[in-house]
């Protein structure tokens, strides 16, 4: 492989060109093969969320970290083919958790039908929190999906959310 370079000051030479080092090279594959849009295996989410993923899986669902087909968004949820998607960008960014949390509700809302609706939890949250939860769902949901959102927005932050989940695919996912 060749590197080419242009020159960035006056006295330096038009093109700089040499031959890459091996381990480099090899380096560089390594980091294109493992780059945060490349999918990944289940095993990147937590272990707490393991059980979690199979339950879903045992109930026809398949999670994947890849990119979703929606572009730009973190995760996705799509019921006509029970899918998952969380986006490979959300571990470096420290939400890959959340975001896991926040489509396993989708997933579970989904049951028994395939329509989403709401599972029914309470959802209270912090003042702060609740506004900035709105201010998201006004900018970039259908007014339609609005306790949806919320039942989502407020499960993906909470301890025990995986504990909760599991008991809610029991229940709605026969």
């Amino acid at each position: 492989m060749l590197i080419q370079r242009s020159p960035q000051r006056k006295g330096e030479s038009q093109i700089e060109t040499q031959a890459m080092n091996p381990i480099l090279s090899a380096a560089f594959q390594v980091i294109i093969t493992s780059s945060s849009l490349s999918p990944q295996p289940l095993s990147r989410l937590l272990a707490d969320l393991q059980p979690l993923i199979q339950a879903l899986n045992t109930k026809g669902f398949k999670v994947l970290i890849a990119l979703p087909p929606l572009r730009g968004s973190y995760g996705l949820f799509q019921s006509k083919n029970k899918t998952l998607w969380i986006s490979p960008v959300t571990f470096p960014l420290g939400i890959s958790r959340q975001t896991f949390l926040h489509e396993a509700v989708h997933a579970i809302q989904s049951c028994p039908s395939g329509r989403l609706s709401p599972v029914g939890w309470q959802v209270s949250l912090n003042p702060v929190v609740e506004r900035e939860i709105s201010a998201i769902l006004l900018k970039n949901y259908n007014h339609k999906n609005r306790t949806l959102e919320q039942e989502a927005f407020f499960l993906q932050g909470q301890k025990n959310a995986s504990s909760m989940l599991m008991k809610a695919l029991k229940q709605r996912c026969i």
